[in-house]
């Protein structure tokens, strides 16, 4: 059995609402965890040696997380592997589940899990561009504001992947919102 020591896998779950009204899954980070406390991100975590694969993984945490049964979640692909800050490579997989799953956030790992709009990932209304440095590379993402949180980061640089790839729009760096730099410390 492959071994996926420091890396990480997410669930990008859309919900299958008629075209136009789609809503992805997003869960708010438990304050009290020593990462990404606080922060907006898609069910998922670590892989773990009892994981076959990073797919299980994805799939594993996010029945823990918020009580996603597996069955149906309906696979519909795989994005790109990216870097998270702490640099935990973290691959993403998207699919569809019913938007009247009964889901929970698991109160050890979540404060919260709520639902963003496609339609507001399309509408591009950023609240600014972060542009990060790794590895003497630069990397943009945009920064939104919904029901209170602000989705910035892997979670939104994740998002963009998915729009260009699944529904052909694609969001560009250059935007009126300010652009904010961020650099390793």
């Amino acid at each position: 059995m492959k071994e996926f020591h420091r890396q990480a896998a997410v669930l990008l779950a859309l919900s299958d609402r008629p075209k136009g009204q789609e809503e992805i899954l997003l869960t708010l980070r438990a304050v009290h965890l020593s990462s990404h406390s606080g922060e907006v991100a898609f069910p998922g975590g670590k892989w773990e040696p009892g994981d076959p694969d990073l797919y299980a993984t994805a799939l594993r945490e996010a029945e823990e997380e918020v009580g996603l049964v597996p069955q149906v979640f309906s696979f519909l692909g795989e994005l790109q592997p990216s870097y998270t800050r702490q640099g935990t490579r973290v691959t993403p997989y998207v699919g569809r589940i019913p938007a009247d799953v009964d889901l929970a956030p698991n109160p050890s790992e979540l404060d919260e899990l709520f639902w963003f709009p496609l339609a507001e990932l399309v509408a591009d209304k950023r609240v600014r561009t972060d542009v990060f440095e790794w590895r003497g590379e630069e990397y943009w993402s945009p920064a939104y504001r919904y029901a209170g949180h602000i989705i910035w980061g892997f979670t939104a640089r994740v998002l963009v992947e998915f729009l260009a790839r699944f529904y052909g729009i694609e969001l560009g760096r250059e935007h009126s919102a300010p652009e904010i730099r961020f650099r390793p410390k």
